[in-house]
């Protein structure tokens, strides 16, 4: 078998190691690992997507198409002695009741404010745990709703 640096993947030290994101193939070019099949597929979609633009006369200049898969993660921090006042989360695992926010503050005074210490602290200790798995986190939030915040993980 045969390791190969994957190039798509940014290097990173954690600690005080310098990690390199890699590949398995065997001799004959079969996929020994879970990442191949998704640099194939990136491959598939960069020549595909090329020959789309060309035939639709749109970006047609256009040399490579970057795809990336990572989703989206949003979630809610709810303090465990709230959360335990409240049978829809306890029941159901999800919010069925509620009311809508203050007048004038739907977005942007929660989106651009800071996050609170503990959610910072849990953020950034899930950060280290998915660095030490080699998968980059692209973004770490608060998002639009009060105790809403995201993190955007990056697979390949």
């Amino acid at each position: 078998a045969f390791t190969t640096w994957d190039r798509s993947s940014p290097c990173f030290v954690l600690d005080r190691v310098l990690r390199i994101p890699c590949a398995f193939i065997t001799h004959l070019g079969a996929c020994i690992d879970d990442k191949t099949p998704l640099l194939r597929s990136n491959d598939a979609l960069n020549k595909q997507g090329l020959r789309l633009l060309k035939n639709i006369k749109i970006g047609t200049d256009a040399k490579a198409i970057h795809s990336f898969l990572g989703w989206e993660q949003e979630f809610f921090v709810v303090k465990a002695d709230l959360y335990r006042k409240r049978p829809d989360l306890v029941n159901c695992g999800r919010t069925l009741i509620g009311k809508l926010p203050t007048r004038n503050q739907q977005a942007e005074l929660n989106y651009f404010a800071p996050p609170p210490t503990e959610v910072n602290t849990l953020m950034f200790n899930v950060q280290q745990i998915m660095l030490k798995l080699g998968v980059a986190m692209a973004v770490l939030h608060n998002e639009v709703a009060c105790a809403q915040h995201e993190m955007s993980p990056v697979y390949c």
